[in-house]
C-alpha cells in the first residue's frame, strides 16, 4: 500500500498555528511514503516565511513532490513578481522537491499553474502551459500502465460547483480533456481552501479532481484540513482529516476501485 499527504495552502505567516502543532502525531500515525503539498506554501511569499515553510518540511518523513502558487511570489515586490516570480521559492523550496514521485501503485509528477503577473487584473488566476503538460502527461505514460497516475498542481483545472471561489483556470477545460484522452487517473489540487473529491466527465472528460483545504487561518467556512490518500492494487481511498474543537477528525473514506479506472478499464 501505498500512503500519501496532500496538504495545500498552509500559507505560512498566517497558518493555524494550534493545527500545525498538532500535525506532527497525525503525520507520524499516517506513516506517509510520499507528500505532496499543492502550492500556497507561504502568505506574502517573505523570505522569513519561506524560512519557516522549508524548515517544517524537512521535519516530514520520505519524498515530496511540492508546486508552488500565485502566493509564494513576492506579494510586495513589483520587480521580482515580474522578472523572478519564482526565484525565493526556487531557491528555498524547490531543493526539497523530488521531480516526481513512482513506486508499485502511483506515480506523482508536479505542474506549475501558477504566474507572477498577467496580463489581466488578477494575477491570482491559474494559467496551463499546454506543452508543460505535454511534458508531464508523457513522462507518466512512460511509467507502468497499472499505476495510478496524478499530476499536482495549486489551481483547479475546473472549479467544482461546491467551491466557495469560482474562477478561471486558463486552458484548464482543455488540460482536463488532455488528461483524460492520455489516461491519466487524478488531479491534486488546492487553492480553493475548501476540499473536494469529484469524478469529472463533462463532454466526454473522465478524471477524479481531488482538492486539499488550508492549513491556515484564511478558512472559507470550513475547517482546517489536508487529505490521507491510500492506494493499493485493489482501492484508492480518500480521507478528509479536519481539525475540529482541538484535534483532528477523520471524515468518511470516498473510495474508488482500481479496477473502475478508466485507465484500467478494458472497454
Amino acid at each position: 500500500m501505498t500512503s500519501i499527504i496532500q496538504f495545500a495552502d498552509i500559507h505560512f505567516g498566517v497558518e493555524d498555528k494550534d493545527a500545525m502543532a498538532a500535525l506532527a502525531a497525525m503525520v507520524k500515525l499516517l506513516k506517509p511514503d510520499v507528500t505532496v503539498i499543492c502550492g500556497d506554501i507561504t502568505q506574502n511569499g517573505k523570505k522569513d516565511e519561506f524560512y519557516a515553510a522549508r524548515d517544517w518540511i524537512r521535519t516530514l518523513p520520505g519524498p515530496k513532490v511540492i508546486t508552488p502558487g500565485n502566493h509564494d511570489t513576492p506579494m510586495f515586490g513589483l520587480l521580482q513578481r515580474v522578472f523572478d516570480p519564482f526565484g525565493r521559492y526556487n531557491r528555498i523550496i524547490a531543493p526539497l522537491t523530488e521531480p516526481h514521485y513512482t513506486d508499485q501503485y502511483v506515480s506523482i509528477m508536479p505542474l506549475n499553474t501558477s504566474r507572477g503577473w498577467q496580463a489581466k487584473t488578477d494575477w491570482s488566476l491559474g494559467v496551463v502551459d499546454m506543452a508543460e503538460l505535454s511534458g508531464v502527461t508523457r513522462d507518466l505514460k512512460a511509467v507502468s500502465s497499472s499505476t495510478v497516475k496524478m499530476i499536482a498542481v495549486h489551481h483547479p483545472l475546473i472549479y467544482p460547483s461546491s467551491s466557495p471561489l469560482q474562477k478561471e483556470t486558463e486552458n484548464g477545460a482543455d488540460a482536463l480533456k488532455h488528461l483524460s484522452e492520455e489516461n491519466i487517473d487524478a488531479v491534486l489540487s488546492g487553492h480553493v481552501h475548501a476540499p473536494f473529491m469529484l469524478e469529472r466527465q463533462p463532454d466526454e472528460t473522465e478524471i477524479m479532481s481531488i482538492g486539499s483545504g488550508t492549513l491556515s487561518v484564511r478558512r472559507r467556512d470550513k475547517p482546517a484540513s489536508f487529505n490521507h490518500l491510500s492506494i493499493d492494487g485493489e482501492t484508492l481511498s480518500i480521507t478528509e482529516i479536519f481539525w475540529n474543537d482541538g484535534r483532528y477528525q477523520n471524515s468518511e473514506p470516498w473510495i474508488k476501485k482500481i479496477s473502475e479506472l478508466k485507465s484500467q478499464r478494458s472497454d
